[in-house]
């Protein structure tokens, strides 16, 4: 008995709270919840004193308000008409794109642009916001700097798949006409596969394919080039036969480029740039030599840029690339890219015959019968290998 009061003496004896002392203020945390259900307009001039998160964590608290201004303006957007929602912007293309800077054409002007930090990418399907070619709003700053406030929806794109996130597309150039393929027949050697992959991305993309077979002045037979591409020009494709050096086929490949916003595109060392100089020699861009040691090209273009030309439109000069990755197919639609080997589907003996390894299959028939060339079969395979069966969610 002696121990508990004792120990019960030797507690320490609660404070007294002085009468003057203000009693401590509970903050009201509930202000986001009202403003986003709409019980309560404060616009977009939030205080930026409120404690909304705890001190100490200022990233958490630049997202947070990020996010309360993105939701605010996208509701009053909602109710903004077209007009409204220009007042005060000016309309460009993207050119070039920076470290961090985008290069914006606005027509009278060029300008050195950022991003407005509310704008995402995250809802698009691309890993990147701005691309070249698209088509943006601008509010001018001063000394040749601007901030891109809204990027229009975008008539045509070329993409693959994102390098850290395959499950996302990276835009390579947006809203053009047409997609110029180059292929050279030597130096580095033809690949046929990488001109089917192009086509299939061409069609997702809403552009329309040309093929330019370059370098022909390399080929032993003439004759020999203008049959192995026969078989796009059944398909109905347009195929031009090229050579930057001795400048045969330029002045066609001139005249398609006039007037339209051609992309340019093929795997480094078949004459891209070489080709454009051609056509304009004052686009003054860079060339290399492909590599003894390799047999392939040195990258001479390191990004991409949109060009003017002078007769009338535009060419995007891109990086050369050693593969073309498709993301916006899977394994059972690549056959609606090969209309040669969909036409005789029908024929096969199973109904869902992959047409790789069946029996009674009419394709695999017709390629060894050498109706059906078999670098396009081969390219089928090897495509189809390549990407999941079904759509996965």
């Amino acid at each position: 008995m002696h121990l508990v009061e004792e120990s019960l003496n030797q507690r320490p004896k609660r404070r007294r709270i002085k009468d003057h002392r203000n009693p401590k203020i509970v903050r009201d945390r509930s202000w986001k919840t009202r403003v986003l259900r709409g019980d309560e307009d404060v616009g977009l001039d939030l205080p930026r004193v409120a404690r909304i998160v705890r001190p100490g964590r200022k990233e958490d608290r630049t997202k947070l308000w990020t996010k309360i201004e993105q939701e605010l303006r996208l509701e009053q957007a909602a109710n903004t008409t077209e007009a409204e929602l220009r007042r005060g912007l000016e309309e460009g293309v993207v050119t070039r794109i920076g470290t961090s800077l985008y290069h914006v054409d606005l027509g009278s002007a060029s300008y050195y642009c950022g991003v407005r930090g509310s704008l995402s990418a995250s809802d698009t399907g691309y890993t990147n916001l701005v691309a070249v070619g698209d088509q943006v709003l601008v509010s001018r700053g001063e000394a040749g700097h601007g901030v891109i406030e809204r990027v229009l929806p975008r008539r045509t794109v070329l993409a693959r798949p994102d390098v850290f996130n395959p499950d996302l597309s990276q835009v390579i150039v947006a809203n053009v006409s047409q997609l110029l393929i180059v292929a050279a027949w030597e130096e580095p050697p033809l690949w046929l596969e990488l001109i089917d992959r192009y086509l299939i991305a061409a069609a997702e993309g809403r552009l329309s394919p040309l093929i330019c077979l370059n370098k022909i002045d390399l080929a032993e037979d003439p004759h020999e080039c203008r049959e192995t591409m026969a078989l796009y020009q059944e398909l109905g494709h347009t195929v031009l036969f090229t050579s930057a050096l001795s400048g045969e086929g330029i002045d066609e490949l001139r005249q398609h480029l006039i007037g339209n916003q051609t992309v340019v595109a093929g795997v480094s060392g078949v004459g891209k740039s070489s080709l454009l100089m051609a056509v304009q020699p004052d686009l003054e861009l860079r060339v290399s030599e492909v590599s003894e040691y390799s047999g392939e090209g040195r990258h001479a273009t390191t990004q991409v840029s949109l060009l003017k030309l002078n007769e009338g439109g535009y060419v995007v000069d891109t990086p050369g690339i050693r593969e073309l990755g498709l993301i916006t197919i899977h394994r059972h639609e690549v056959i609606l890219h090969f209309p040669e080997i969909a036409a005789l589907a029908e024929q096969c003996q199973f109904s869902d015959c992959t047409h790789t390894i069946e029996p009674g299959c009419a394709v695999i028939e017709a390629v060894e019968a050498e109706r059906i060339p078999w670098s396009r079969y081969s390219s089928y395979l090897s495509i189809q290998e390549s990407l999941p069966e079904y759509y996965t969610e």
